[in-house]
This record gives C-alpha cells, structure tokens and sequence, in this order.
C-alpha cells in the first residue's frame, strides 16, 4: 500500500453538517438568536467568535441599479462564526456558526458520528428552547470529506478507489493519471422530500515543481441532502442525520 489516510486513525479529514431554515430569522430575532447561541456553542468550548456579513442575493431578473436605494434600508445578513482553536496552532478545529438562514457545524477533528451528532444536536436543542422556530427546516446536509496523500510519486491510485465502483465512469477505469469524477443523482422518499447524493472523486498528480516530498493526493467528498420541496421537513426527517451518512 502506498498511500496514507490524511488522519492517523482515519481519512476524513472535514466533516460538515448544513441545516437550512424554512423562512429566514428576521434582524431583530436572530440579535435574540445569537445570545442563545453564544452559550450553546460555549459548552463545546467554542469560544472565539467573530461576525461575518454574507453576500446578499438578489432577485432573478431584478436590475441591481434600481434596488440601490432598498438595498441600502435592508439590513445585510450577519453570520456569526463561533470556533475551537487547537493550542499552538491558532488553528480552528470545530466550527459552529448561525445566520438568518441556516446553522452549519464544522469539524476537521472527527471521530465518532455520535460524538458530532450529539453536539449538533445539543446545540440546536439549546438554542430552539429560546427561539423554537428554527426547528422549521427546509432542508438538511451532511458532507464528508476523505483524503489521502501517497509515500510514493507514483502511487497507483487504485489501491485506495475500487476500480468497478458504480460511482466511476467505465472510460477512466484504466487511467492512471490525474482524474475527476462526478456522480450525482435524486432519490424520492416521499413526493414531498427529496434526497440528494453527489459522490466526487478527484485525483491529482505531482505538482510541478513538487512540494518538498512529491506525492500525488486523492480527495472524495460524499454528500447527502434530505430537502422539502413543500412545506418543512418532520422531526424524525431533521434529527435523524443518520439516515444519510
């Protein structure tokens, strides 16, 4: 084998869970929201915050140069990013964040599905006994995100993919070199709600010049989304996150 998982135990290198609001939270809510998600996120020792402003989007076919004079009496959406830092690094390891549209948790030191679901979950239960309207949920995503660096420059990649998987295309099943490949497609669990999984696959070669070890790297994100297309999703369709990983 001549590949290393990017972990010492494991290969996810990033874990990310999305969950997507109903109807945004309004200015005045979401300064009440924050609050209660200042001390929710302060029980996981995410304590270092810092407030972003995120784009705003506009209206299909709207002209932006007639909205100048609204845009300006809207109040721009504010996500507030509460972090983790690793001691010595200044690196952020657990990312939580909430704005007027969505709450995303972050990992980039994953170890269990229970240990980042119990937090995702304690977390959004802390903050919905002060604001119970974010339990309106449009839509939820959880994403994964494996990688693995060779020890060698050439590394045959296929020691780590399966070379008949469903999720490849057949014409790239005898290539050795760089690659990516897409596959994505929608399942319907009911009329009203639809999954959605993507499986990419990317492969690089050698930089040129290389890093100070040439070595050629594998990535794969899998993801799943349960979305609403009417109304919002039930209880059992939001907490089990599980039924997507």
């Amino acid at each position: 084998m001549h590949w290393e998982p990017a972990r010492a135990d494991h290969s996810i290198d990033r874990v990310v869970a999305t969950i997507n609001f109903a109807n945004p939270i309004d200015a005045n809510s979401f300064d009440e929201v924050v609050v209660a998600a200042r001390k929710a996120a302060a029980v996981h020792s995410l304590t270092d915050r810092f407030d972003v402003i995120e784009p705003i989007t506009l209206p299909a076919g709207q002209n932006v140069i007639n909205l100048g004079v609204e845009l300006i009496q809207v109040a721009p959406p504010r996500r507030i990013i509460f972090r983790r830092m690793e001691p010595g690094t200044n690196i952020a390891v657990d990312q939580f964040s909430v704005s007027m549209q969505r709450i995303t948790l972050e990992t980039s030191r994953y170890r269990r599905w229970v240990d980042f679901f119990e937090m995702l979950k304690g977390t959004v239960s802390d903050i919905a006994a002060s604001y119970p309207t974010i339990l309106s949920v449009r839509s939820v995503r959880l994403e994964y995100f494996d990688r693995f660096n060779s020890t060698t420059p050439d590394a045959d990649q296929w020691e780590v993919i399966n070379e008949t998987s469903d999720y490849l295309s057949p014409a790239i099943r005898d290539k050795n070199n760089a690659l990516h490949v897409h596959s994505g497609w929608f399942d319907f669990e009911t009329p009203q709600v639809r999954r959605l999984t993507n499986i990419n696959i990317d492969i690089t070669d050698v930089e040129i010049p290389p890093p100070p070890e040439p070595i050629r790297k594998i990535a794969v994100l899998s993801l799943a989304q349960v979305e609403a297309l009417e109304g919002v999703l039930d209880m059992y369709s939001f907490w089990c996150l599980h039924r997507i990983t």
